[in-house]
């Protein structure tokens, strides 16, 4: 395969979708074959932006067509699982976004068609693994720097979505019929995907609550927070909101072992430690390792697809975080803690 050609299906999640219809029209061994969207001057936007001379009316042309490699599904949840299925039917390699479904059982689906095809499927939200500041993180665990990882707090505090970059009304985001909740699923996804990946575990129990604080009008919540425990013990909170101002977002954690921790700091950019590091004692402050490049991820995928590089996680990874997902609302509505479904099939 000399050149990957791709194909975007979907701009409902843009802020992922766009700087990787970027790269791959720009990435060596890459090309951006074509775009749909539902909303054609959407799609029309893209083509002329990245210089896409196709632009389609109906997005299976594209899954269809035998001369295309590759899929960006950026639909939103309620579709996704029939581009997906669709893709991988077709032989086509997947980057879908998160979450992969509304329920557990669609989300099987795609793991079903996945296998079945041997297509690679990286999940949206789990390109986060390759970013320098979690390969660091892994690392530093790997490395016994502090030991056998214990506990987690994990807080992302951001405004609401918006729907385009010009249109700052959440859209397909605060629809229940299109997606699994609001706030708290948005970005938590991301938490137990990069804590799932840390620790070599699943969550085995998840507990929370919700609450409209800053838009009561909304139907989903605009917070949430949760407490998940893995399998070997490790016990994470997990705090996301809609409730910041303009210009107010901020996402942090801090990650405990048994001889040490990591703490990041989102709003001054600061990392700090405190383990082995001597001489020092106490916290130190270290340099972030760089910015993740989201378009540097499709080179993994393509890596991948080419037979010269391990997936950093697979179709199953997206399964199980929203599977996580699934049970933190589902303990939210019972007033109890869940245990998340254990297996697609």
């Amino acid at each position: 395969m000399t050149e990957l050609r791709v194909a975007l299906v979907g701009l409902d999640h843009w802020y992922a979708a766009l700087p990787l219809a970027d790269g791959a029209r720009s990435r060596a061994g890459l090309s951006l074959a074509g775009v749909w969207d539902a909303d054609p001057a959407r799609a029309a936007y893209v083509g002329q932006r990245y210089d896409v001379g196709r632009v389609e009316a109906d997005w299976r042309a594209l899954v269809d067509d035998p001369g295309i490699d590759a899929v960006l599904s950026f639909v939103s949840p309620d579709l996704n699982p029939e581009v997906c299925v669709a893709a991988a039917k077709a032989g086509k390699h997947i980057i879908a976004n998160k979450p992969l479904a509304l329920r557990s059982e669609d989300a099987s689906r795609v793991v079903e068609a996945v296998r079945g095809s041997g297509v690679t499927f990286l999940p949206a939200e789990s390109r986060q693994r390759l970013g320098p500041n979690a390969q660091w993180l892994r690392r530093w665990l790997q490395d016994g720097r502090i030991g056998q990882l214990t506990s987690a707090a994990m807080t992302t505090w951001a405004g609401l979505p918006a729907q385009w970059p010009d249109d700052r009304t959440p859209g397909w985001f605060v629809d229940p019929a299109r997606t699994v909740g609001g706030g708290w699923v948005d970005h938590s996804i991301y938490q137990i995907d990069l804590l799932r990946w840390l620790l070599g575990e699943e969550v085995v129990a998840i507990s929370g609550q919700t609450a409209k604080h800053a838009h009561p009008e909304l139907e989903v919540e605009d917070y949430g927070a949760a407490t998940a425990t893995f399998a070997g013990g490790a016990v994470a909170t997990l705090e996301n909101t809609w409730t910041a101002p303009d210009g107010g977002f901020q996402s942090s954690y801090t990650v405990v072992g048994s001889g040490g921790a990591v703490r990041m700091d989102g709003i001054q950019g600061r990392l700090l430690v405190s383990g082995e590091v001597e001489p020092f004692s106490g916290w130190v402050e270290v340099a972030p390792p760089g910015r993740h490049d989201q378009a540097a991820d499709l080179d993994h995928w393509a890596a991948v697809i080419r037979g010269e590089s391990d997936p950093v996680a697979t179709v199953e990874d997206a399964w199980h975080n929203l599977a996580a997902c699934i049970a933190f609302y589902e303990s939210v509505n019972a007033g109890r803690t869940i245990s998340p479904r254990e297996d697609p099939a």
